[in-house]
């Protein structure tokens, strides 16, 4: 009686230890980011994100590296939808079903640049001053690019796309949404639809039969 009792007072324990955790964990990415809007990235310690979210300074770093580790998961969270989109399996039939595909994920993109402008403008001004935040946007272009060429690849397979590299292609890709989501980040572009839509049909006339 006694064994049996034992493992069953530890699995009641284990869920609320780990949710106590995730509670603290999500406490700590919203009052950071509270932090940076308010500071910007160079002035942000996390000193002010232990004090502000009433924690203690080595209980943020038992969940995170660090303040760059910290922006970086607050931009996960920021790119989250756009992740799902990108899950989605792309299975167009029709050049225009993946052009409206392509269309939806280059609208999405900016649409979640507008929207989480203030944080992205702090994350901007880290991109300029931590190699770990650079590094970080980085594996986010890159994991993107290994999506558009998987794309192209389905495409070139299915008589939809021309004939080319399809890395090549997908970096080309890649690096025009990304010049314009600081377009938009920075507010030089403000009509993301007709971003969206003049970017597609660059990218369609040149990629696509």
């Amino acid at each position: 009686m006694t064994k049996s009792a034992k493992p069953a007072s530890t699995k009641r324990k284990r869920p609320r230890r780990y949710l106590r955790s995730r509670i603290t964990r999500n406490l700590i990415l919203e009052t950071a980011q509270e932090v940076f809007l308010s500071d910007g990235y160079s002035k942000t310690t996390i000193a002010k994100i232990s004090e502000m979210a009433n924690v203690g300074y080595g209980t943020v770093y038992s969940h995170f590296k660090g303040k760059d580790d910290i922006l970086s998961k607050v931009i996960d969270n920021v790119l989250e939808d756009f992740y799902a989109l990108l899950n989605i399996e792309f299975a167009p039939t029709t050049v225009e079903e993946a052009k409206k595909i392509f269309h939806n994920i280059m609208l999405t993109a900016f649409k979640l640049s507008e929207q989480h402008r203030p944080i992205m403008k702090v994350y901007q001004q880290a991109l300029g001053q931590s190699e770990t935040i650079a590094e970080h946007w980085q594996g986010v272009k890159d994991y993107f690019t290994k999506n558009a060429k998987m794309s192209i690849i389905y495409a070139q397979k299915k008589g939809l796309a021309k004939q080319f590299d399809p890395l090549i292609g997908s970096k080309a890709y890649i690096l025009l949404v990304d010049r314009f989501i600081w377009e938009v980040v920075n507010e030089r572009e403000k009509d993301v639809e007709h971003l969206s839509d003049v970017l597609t049909d660059m990218v369609f006339q040149g990629f696509f039969n």
